[in-house]
């Protein structure tokens, strides 16, 4: 944030002064209003208490009080954006906060804004869910990469899989408070057919198995993508994950184990260093993990977008981030569920190169002015 911007701000009951979201996106708000307040604890305008954190005396209804200046404006699109989950969710129900947006969208007739959140959190969580099936189905094997005892390894494996009962019961809970939002908010009867059809391969612990002869196409880079884009301009990427493994069950083994290696490859081909400072740019910082999390995400906004981004990243629309991604792990899960699907068995590790970064290095500092575009649109 601008010098000149936090010199017109003060501080009164909790609360920074003079504030004014720029609607770009609440987690970028979010990010500008807590650089203003570290700002003004080192002026002295604002009161640090000594073993407390900022976020503990100032910052826990942050979010709310910014999605109100959302609402005011009525600005739909980032509220629908920043509540979406965009690759990665703890497995559970959608929280209370969460819940209460979701019934304020409702009584605005945003309904269709309703049932998409819910749909990327469901897709998610069913992801999760069927990931833990696949390992059961798969059987205990040892890691030769884990440093552990194959005793260890035996017990953390039983302990996993113990935990699918009690999921499966919370998943069917959920399940049943999402049909009800759906049927409240006028869902279509395929999508009702679609989770009635989701609760009885859950109740069954089965996903059900393709039906008919496989799809006899060879996978290569453009049916990868047209895979990836399927869904892209109208279902979030919650749900394009979820039903992922499906749309690629249609095909032949081979074609399954082809998909996941090409899934790789596009990553190894993200694995950069200018790309890194783009996910660091837009995000206010960016971990080893987290860069991996971005190139998954980066993966499933599309084909046009990720090339887009690999020929120069200094070009990508700031827009299509909203400050977080994710959904790496959702990738890589697709192709073992489908290849289990399939197959009615576990599909063997494919073994990849260990990746390096690619290109020139660049220095934390210098991120900015190697995509000089991106640092200005988004205040770096």
């Amino acid at each position: 944030m601008r010098k000149s911007e936090i010199d017109s701000m003060g501080f009164e009951d909790g609360r920074i002064t003079g504030f004014m979201p720029r609607f770009r996106s609440i987690d970028d708000d979010w990010e500008r209003y807590t650089d203003a307040l570290v700002e003004l604890v080192d002026r002295g305008v604002v009161a640090h208490e000594k073993g407390r954190s900022l976020y503990d005396l100032y910052l826990q209804d942050l979010n709310e009080w910014l999605t109100e200046f959302y609402f005011e404006e009525k600005r739909f699109d980032q509220i629908e954006a920043h509540y979406t989950p965009s690759g990665e969710v703890s497995f559970g129900p959608i929280s209370d906060g969460h819940l209460t947006v979701l019934d304020r969208l409702q009584a605005m007739g945003e309904g269709a804004r309703v049932r998409r959140i819910w749909r990327s959190h469901m897709g998610l969580i069913k992801g999760e869910f069927w990931w833990y099936i696949s390992e059961r189905n798969a059987g205990f094997r040892i890691a030769k990469y884990y440093q552990a005892s194959e005793q260890k390894q035996s017990r953390d494996y039983e302990k996993l899989i113990s935990r699918i009962p009690t999921m499966k019961q919370e998943l069917l809970a959920i399940m049943a408070d999402y049909r009800k939002t759906a049927e409240m908010t006028g869902a279509s009867e395929t999508e009702l057919t679609r989770i009635h059809a989701d609760i009885a391969a859950i109740d069954a612990e089965k996903r059900p198995r393709p039906k008919g002869k496989p799809d006899p196409r060879r996978m290569d880079e453009n049916l990868f993508w047209d895979l990836i884009d399927e869904g892209l301009t109208d279902q979030p990427i919650g749900e394009r994950i979820d039903t992922l493994p499906e749309r690629l069950a249609a095909f032949k083994a081979t074609a399954i184990r082809d998909f996941e290696k090409i899934q790789r490859s596009l990553d190894a081909r993200a694995y950069r260093w200018d790309v890194w400072a783009l996910a660091y740019l837009l995000q206010g910082g960016c971990s080893d993990d987290a860069f991996e999390d971005f190139r998954g995400w980066l993966i499933l906004q599309g084909r046009e977008v990720f090339e887009g981004a690999i020929a120069d990243p200094d070009s990508f629309d700031v827009t299509l981030h909203s400050g977080t991604a994710s959904g790496i792990n959702g990738l890589r899960d697709a192709a073992p569920v489908a290849y289990e699907m399939r197959q009615g068995k576990a599909m063997k590790p494919v073994k990849m190169p260990l990746m390096d970064v690619a290109g020139t290095e660049i220095a934390e500092e210098n991120f900015a002015s190697a995509l000089p575009r991106v640092a200005a649109l988004v205040g770096r």
